[in-house]
């Protein structure tokens, strides 16, 4: 039975418990615990278990929607275009929350909800201890100023950057999923010998680390989702045909020097 103050809280249920969705729920549960009942559900009741107590005793293997006050989806972006569907379909009316990566698939079926409808993303990951200095983006779906007052409260700190779903889109492309695909290309030609690699190369291999830590799976659907992903294929084309031809040009950026300097530095510390 519920105590008074479980009654006070909005019972919230988490989908999904990968690495973000484990994430929110302990974020929840520690920072936001007088303000929201946090529940779990997932295909696998093992990942679930991986949250330890108190959180993998509240997994719920076939929600009913309507039983929660917020639903915040924390899925692939096919899986999360799929429980919108069904949030229609039972018409649901409370707060919906998606943190898929790619917009404009996922913010087409948001439109449409009877719920207030919140389409995010943070710029981090789940090993994020503390959001003093991180950023999430916001793409408005409905209500922009609902929809931001809803994001604050769920990322208390963070700074919420308001963000068109064709720019968001694009800026993942040419930020995270480049990335990514710089990493593979790495991950798969580069030596791995600690002892034989240069400043530069072992470097790379923490750019690796922090890319490709998502699963590959989840990594390959953003890449075959976003449809911008076909446009960053013939830009690095582009580029590597321009080197074939000797052709090498580097845009110094404001950025280089300084972190150049600071790498040396935390080197010459011991830090990496």
């Amino acid at each position: 039975m519920e105590s008074k103050m479980e009654k006070n809280k909005q019972r919230t249920l988490i989908v999904g418990a990968g690495g973000m969705g484990r994430w929110m729920a302990k974020w929840m549960v520690r920072h936001l615990q007088s303000d929201y009942d946090v529940w779990i559900t997932d295909i696998n009741k093992k990942a679930a278990n991986k949250m330890g107590k108190p959180l993998s005793e509240k997994f719920v293997k076939n929600p009913l929607y309507n039983n929660y006050e917020m639903v915040i989806s924390a899925v692939n972006l096919s899986s999360a275009v799929d429980l919108i569907r069904k949030l229609k379909a039972v018409k649901y009316a409370g707060t919906v929350i998606d943190m898929s990566s790619i917009k404009q698939k996922v913010n087409a079926e948001m439109v449409d909800l009877v719920a207030n409808s919140v389409s995010v993303h943070p710029l981090f990951g789940p090993g994020a201890r503390r959001l003093e200095g991180k950023t999430v983006l916001l793409v408005p779906v409905k209500d922009r100023e609902i929809e931001a007052k809803i994001s604050s409260s769920i990322f208390p700190g963070a700074k919420i950057v308001e963000i068109a779903e064709v720019a968001h889109d694009d800026l993942v492309t040419h930020t995270i999923q480049l990335a990514q695909l710089l990493s593979i290309i790495s991950n798969r030609l580069m030596v791995h010998d600690r002892d034989l690699m240069g400043t530069s190369s072992r470097m790379m291999q923490y750019v690796e680390a922090a890319s490709l830590y998502s699963s590959s799976r989840l990594i390959g659907e953003i890449l075959n989702a976003n449809p911008m992903s076909a446009r960053l294929v013939t830009e690095i084309r582009e580029v590597l045909d321009e080197l074939e031809h000797g052709s090498i040009k580097i845009n110094e950026t404001y950025y280089m020097k300084e972190l150049y300097d600071r790498l040396y530095d935390a080197m010459d510390k011991g830090c990496i």
